[in-house]
């Protein structure tokens, strides 16, 4: 009896020990990211290691992948539903279905609350079907920025934030100097973004059934035919100019930055580019209509956690720390994130700036995305009408010969939205 008590006690004096030591092992969080101009290499790995120190009971393991192989990875173990990583970037809305809802978490967490982002960019980027599936880190826009040297040297007045589409192109035609291949302003990327939203454009209903009487409509006409003037002025570099003269293959910024285009629509991570090199410039929102929605094109990095990790609670704990105050203050102090947390914008160097002002005001305008993001049909409805656009842009079509042009392209695009709505269900 003494041998088996004595047997006993051995075996609970090393097995307590080795059951302790079992329970203080941290838990490995997988994490997959990329370097941008945000955030490099650097800055995320010191993040790391600061979360790491802080929280013993976790340990992120950070996997920095190629921005251009990035898609493929997620895409590939996100389908096979294994090999995912537990806290990544959930950059292409096709993933939303595998992130994990967070709402129960958020509930519960005392230092996160959806009201303490800006709100453009919480419900346009993280809030899908009622369910939220990541949290907003960083802030992004598109405005226009103008080259305030260029603008006194010919004499131009600057734009101001009320402008209009007709401003903008008489504002291009008076800086341009076709002969010295300065251009007065770019085009647009695309249409039905910012100023097609802004002068009352849709492609298609609201409740994706009918194309005819808006591709078509006065509205729409209108931003065709606006192109069609800006490109007639010969002030603004085509893409084939664009091509040949961007140096760094980041377009119109190249020619922004060498005083070869006056405006330019650009994005923080040119105004950054722009501030490094001492450039003297000022910021305004895209031209409005007066009486319609001022739109701006704007995004965030969706950041979230796979519904199959095997550690929901550590992996929000991470996701939390990543993209709540603390890491985004870091990474703002650190690297060149604008945060999407007003708190602590409000610290950003440039925050009291002239063109820091705009830009805060531009974060404000109601986002291209909120009805996007509600009509995944858009792509594919605008890739089937896509001549409208090409042939403006290479001045292929007559002006008064615009609403005839979009007339015939209607069936086509009726055609495209109805494919897609009967393969997405409805």
């Amino acid at each position: 009896m003494k041998l088996l008590f004595r047997t006993a006690v051995f075996v609970l004096l090393v097995l307590v020990p080795s059951l302790s030591l079992m329970a203080q092992e941290p838990v490995t969080i997988e994490w997959w990211t990329v370097a941008s101009e945000e955030f490099d290499e650097a800055v995320q790995r010191a993040l790391v290691d600061k979360f790491n120190a802080e929280h013993p009971n976790i340990r992120v393991n950070m996997t920095l992948l190629p921005s251009d192989g990035y898609d493929e990875r997620m895409q590939t173990t996100l389908g096979a539903g294994q090999g995912a990583p537990d806290v990544a970037l959930f950059w292409n809305t096709n993933w939303y279905p595998q992130a994990l809802d967070l709402t129960g978490y958020i509930e519960a967490d005392p230092d996160i609350d959806p009201e303490m982002y800006l709100p453009g960019f919480w419900n346009t980027r993280v809030v899908f079907n009622d369910t939220i599936i990541g949290l907003p880190l960083g802030v992004g826009a598109n405005f226009v920025m103008y080259n305030k040297d260029m603008f006194d040297a010919a004499g131009v007045a600057y734009p101001e934030a009320d402008w209009t589409p007709e401003d903008y192109i008489q504002t291009v035609a008076a800086l341009a100097n076709p002969d010295a291949r300065v251009w007065g302003g770019d085009r647009p990327r695309g249409p039905y973004r910012a100023i097609w939203y802004n002068m009352g454009a849709r492609l298609y209903s609201d409740d994706s059934t009918t194309v005819e009487g808006y591709l078509n409509s006065p509205a729409s006409v209108a931003a065709y035919q606006w192109l069609w003037d800006l490109v007639a002025t010969n002030g603004t570099p085509t893409p084939a100019d664009l091509e040949v003269l961007g140096t760094e293959g980041t377009g119109p910024v190249d020619l922004f930055l060498a005083d070869r285009l006056a405006m330019a629509t650009l994005n923080q991570g040119h105004m950054q580019n722009a501030i490094a090199v001492d450039k003297n410039f000022g910021i305004v929102p895209e031209p409005q209509v007066e009486g319609n929605t001022r739109h701006v094109n704007a995004w965030s990095l969706t950041v979230s956690v796979w519904k199959g990790t095997q550690h929901p609670a550590e992996a929000y704990e991470w996701l939390s720390y990543w993209a709540g105050p603390e890491g985004q203050q870091f990474l703002m102090e650190n690297g060149n994130l604008i945060p999407s947390i007003p708190a602590v914008l409000e610290n950003w160097e440039a925050a009291d700036t002239d063109y820091g002002q705009a830009f805060l005001d531009v974060l404000q305008l109601e986002q291209v995305a909120a009805w996007d993001n509600k009509h995944p049909c858009k792509g594919t409805v605008l890739r089937s009408v896509s001549d409208a656009w090409d042939l403006v842009m290479l001045g292929q079509v007559e002006r008064d010969a615009v609403q005839s042009m979009l007339d015939g392209l209607v069936p086509a695009a009726q055609a495209a939205l109805d494919e897609c709505v009967g393969r997405l269900g409805g």
